[in-house]
């Protein structure tokens, strides 16, 4: 027998001398359960079970020194009221249990020899965990897989299989869609090519208790009354052209608006508004907008899902969170539609600096055009674009264009004249029709004073973030 050393706890039994003998008919004893499923949504907190019953393999005589012992795995018993053996011939088989305690022991007491005086064969109905329940009423915590009871007793042979009361898994799954496209217009920079400043992607939020009896103390439910059900949405990597993110669903339409903090939004959206018990629905789709500034240009990236997290009411009323275990998914590309051309140490003279000249040569289809030019990782430093009407661009053959670096140089802002002879990361986005690496070569050198011709690394890939085509 599991020797209880909590005074608080042995206090509520009575050590009684033994002045019968038990019964040590060989049966051996039995459980009987229901299985549920329990939300990990809604833990910690109790969880209200079915009761189990047990058929004991032998016979207790009054008066004997009944130890009958129970034991949880993956909860504990709750602090709110006591535990009862119910059946014909106990008449206060109960104790009180203690904080946090995954084991509780019977026992006869000289007030109450027969109290429990369980016979072979009988069934017994365990009760308990709040004053009044018919159930069985345990505290589980988030990190419970499954809820375990056992029984045993100091008779021999009188040992039941262990009894697996609940299953404790998540009742909602988070099904993110593919990674999304938004392809900006080389025209406006402002918009994408369907003529929004807008790109959407959708998360698949998913029951798995709807229609299914097997699931009980389901998400919504607090006590006799419906409550809400929140899940957050933690985005990140979101391009600083972004102004603002929301989001609405296809049930209640519910709608949440926020606006992004460096480079990260968190959408709280609520399931259950309408009062409605979320147990109720197979699914739900939610529709996420990334808005850009209006008149302003699209920042290229990749929009990141980071994390999803619930938050709800347990059975006490208390507030509760789940991060659900999904691992960090690209949600929506904000791209060129074509060919980017990476210059990552673009030189060019100016101020009087080293550099005596530094030229960028791009071979292109004719339908091809130049859509912008941008300079990473500098703050406030911008170039136009180049082109033939600015002077910027101009064809030294057939399909072969130059932009002369000292001349962009002169156009950009925010750039100093070392920043220049250092070399300055250039981004080139190209655009038009069947562009793509396959069509696309580009070059670039410097003239660097008293060490002469140096050759710049060139790297050219598709849509804004694809594979290499090709580095040196």
């Amino acid at each position: 027998m599991r020797k209880i050393k909590s005074t608080a706890l042995l206090g509520a039994f009575v050590a009684v001398a033994s002045v019968g003998v038990i019964s040590h008919e060989a049966h051996g004893a039995n459980l009987s359960y229901v299985t549920t499923n329990i939300p990990k949504e809604v833990l910690p907190g109790s969880v209200t079970l079915q009761a189990p019953v047990v058929t004991p393999g032998v016979t207790y005589p009054s008066s004997s020194n009944v130890q009958i012992v129970l034991t949880l795995n993956g909860a504990t018993f709750t602090t709110k009221g006591s535990y009862t053996i119910l059946g014909i011939g106990v008449s206060n088989c109960t104790i009180t249990s203690g904080t946090g305690y995954s084991s509780i022991t019977f026992a006869n007491s000289s007030q109450s020899p027969s109290a429990c005086s369980l016979t072979a064969g009988n069934s017994y109905t365990i009760v308990g965990g709040a004053t009044g329940t018919t159930s069985f009423i345990v505290n589980a915590p988030q990190t419970s897989s499954s809820i375990v009871l056992s029984y045993s007793s100091n008779a021999s042979n009188d040992s039941a299989p262990p009894a697996t009361l609940a299953q404790v898994q998540p009742q909602l799954s988070v099904s993110p869609n593919s990674v999304t496209n938004a392809v900006i217009s080389p025209s406006s920079l402002s918009t994408f090519i369907y003529g929004t400043s807008s790109a959407t992607n959708a998360v698949v939020i998913s029951n798995s208790a709807y229609n299914n009896n097997a699931w009980s103390n389901t998400i919504g439910t607090s006590g006799a009354s419906y409550s809400s059900y929140t899940m957050s949405f933690l985005f990140t990597n979101i391009p600083s052209s972004v102004s603002a993110v929301s989001a609405t669903d296809n049930v209640f339409s519910n709608f949440s608006l926020t606006t992004p903090v460096n480079g990260s939004a968190t959408i709280n959206f609520s399931l259950s508004s309408q009062q409605v018990n979320f147990g109720s629905l197979s699914s739900d789709k939610i529709t996420f907008s990334f808005t850009n500034s209006s008149n302003s240009s699209i920042s290229i990236g990749t929009i990141v899902l980071s994390s999803v997290t619930g938050i709800g009411l347990n059975s006490n009323g208390s507030t509760v969170t789940y991060p659900y275990p999904i691992t960090s998914t690209s949600f929506i590309n904000f791209a060129y539609n074509g060919v980017q051309i990476y210059v990552p140490d673009a030189l060019a003279r100016i101020g009087g600096n080293l550099i005596n000249a530094g030229y960028i040569t791009i071979s292109m289809p004719s339908s091809t055009n130049i859509s912008s030019i941008s300079v990473l990782n500098i703050p406030g430093a911008s170039c136009p674009t180049p082109s033939t009407s600015n002077g910027l661009l101009y064809q030294s053959a057939t399909g072969l264009y130059v932009i002369d670096l000292s001349a962009l140089a002169q156009q950009c802002t925010g750039l100093t004249s070392g920043e220049w002879q250092a070399g300055v990361p250039l981004v080139i986005n190209l655009s038009g029709s069947n562009v793509s690496p396959n069509n696309i070569t580009a070059d670039a050198y410097g003239v660097i004073s008293g060490y002469g011709l140096k050759r710049i690394p060139v790297v050219i890939i598709s849509n804004g973030n694809g594979a290499n085509a090709f580095s040196y």
